[in-house]
């Protein structure tokens, strides 16, 4: 091993704390940011050591293969990115705390140029700015993956319960059901309301499903294909139906439109559908 670049690792090891005393130092006033100078104490404390731990992760490269360095970057940077996502930091912040610190590092490296008795030369400090400058980048390509990853997972899983939520189906007897459809419909909604319709359907054990669409907004050609495929499915699962609230303006644009509803059982009031399926209120 390189006794030169043994002897940066281990100075950069020596003084990881006072290296995240620096960064700190660098830090702007950002309410509900974890690098902000005035965040709270156990959250500044936290990355605080999550810091210290990454100076020593980093310097840590110049001693590893290639494979090495990105199996314990991954890792590091799989947690950080947890953390940042839970704390709400932005991805912005990140990306401008990624430049102080490589900044903050090179300042560290030149400090241990001038104090070491050993001699460095070019060829030296050229192949440790490969190597650091390398891992930080991958740190920055992996801590991105990792977030947005986090990121969209959640807001998928947010995206999936409000449509649970908006597409209930409300057992109003043993055997029947009510699906009220609000807002707009487009091809993912759909998908999910058609999935999620069968399930409680087959679930609740209904013989007849009422679709109310009346605080449906628009009625296209691509949502009235997904109403008919709504229907035609229940029908495969026993399930018959009936569509409830289409309104005047939606009935025209229809027609003006060449949608054909003749195939489908419609009604213009609840109390018309239950008296014809015997259900009193």
């Amino acid at each position: 091993m390189n006794e030169k670049t043994k002897a940066l690792y281990e100075y950069l090891v020596e003084n990881a704390v006072s290296f995240t005393g620096d960064w700190q130092k660098r830090q702007d006033l950002k309410p509900g940011s974890d690098y902000s100078a005035d965040a709270p104490i156990e959250r500044a404390k936290q990355v605080t050591e999550q810091n210290t731990l990454y100076v020593k992760i980093v310097a840590k490269s110049l001693l590893q293969t290639e494979n090495e360095m990105k199996e314990s970057i991954s890792n590091w940077t799989s947690q950080t990115a947890a953390h940042r996502v839970n704390s709400k930091t932005p991805l912005s912040d990140v990306a401008k705390n990624s430049g102080i610190f490589r900044r903050v590092y090179w300042e560290y490296i030149k400090k241990f140029i001038k104090e070491t008795d050993l001699e460095i030369n070019v060829d030296d400090i050229l192949a440790w700015e490969e190597t650091i400058n390398y891992t930080l980048d991958y740190v920055l390509e992996t801590f991105t993956a990792n977030f947005m990853e986090i990121l969209l997972s959640r807001l998928n899983a947010q995206a999936s319960l409000i449509m649970e939520l908006s597409t209930p189906v409300i057992p109003l007897s043993k055997e029947i059901g009510l699906l009220p459809i609000i807002g707009d419909i487009d091809t993912t909604r759909a998908k999910y309301i058609l999935e999620s319709t069968l399930e409680q359907s087959v679930e609740l054990k209904l013989s007849h499903l009422i679709i109310d669409v009346s605080g449906v907004v628009m009625v296209d050609t691509m949502v009235a294909h997904q109403i008919f495929k709504i229907i035609d499915s229940l029908g495969l699962i026993g399930v018959e139906a009936t569509l409830l609230g289409i309104r005047p303006e939606v009935a025209q644009t229809a027609i003006q439109l060449g949608i054909n509803f003749n195939n489908v059982r419609t009604e213009n009031s609840l109390s018309k559908v239950l008296k014809k399926l015997n259900y009193h209120l």
